[in-house]
């Protein structure tokens, strides 16, 4: 007879055969629980070793800033995109199919503006990134 028999024939042999199962393995699983020791993942574990930081002082001295070309850059970047973004805005106002009323000044305007934002920040942001020289410098003019 094989392990699935008595499934299929669904006869008196059923609750015997389970019950014979369940006794043993729960013999095996009690006789498990008692015979063993701990494991290793159930000892406890050194702990861990105790670091406090020392602190040398509260109050830092303030940083001097370093001087960089971010004004510099702001301008110039803001500047010349904002005449590019203008001239853009213009030069496009005459291809339009006359959203604009004939008059091109507040697409030139608009242009200017949007260049001139995305421009400032681009150069501000590269200029943050080039440091001056010391003023001391003898290549310094």
């Amino acid at each position: 007879m094989t392990f699935g028999a008595p499934f299929l024939d669904w006869g008196q042999t059923v609750p015997v055969m389970l019950s014979r199962m369940l006794r043993s393995a729960l013999v095996t699983l009690a006789f498990a629980a008692v015979a063993t020791g701990p494991v290793a993942g159930q000892r406890l574990a050194a702990p861990f070793p105790h670091w406090e930081p020392s602190l040398q002082s509260l109050a830092r001295p303030p940083k001097t800033p370093v001087p960089d070309y971010r004004w510099e850059g702001l301008a110039v970047g803001g500047a010349f995109v904002g005449l590019l973004g203008g001239a853009l805005g213009h030069g496009f106002c005459h291809y339009d199919d006359g959203g604009a009323g004939g008059s091109c000044l507040w697409p030139t305007v608009e242009g200017f503006i949007v260049g001139a934002v995305v421009g400032g920040v681009t150069g501000g942001l590269l200029g943050s990134a080039i440091h001056k020289p010391p003023p001391d410098d003898p290549g310094h003019p």
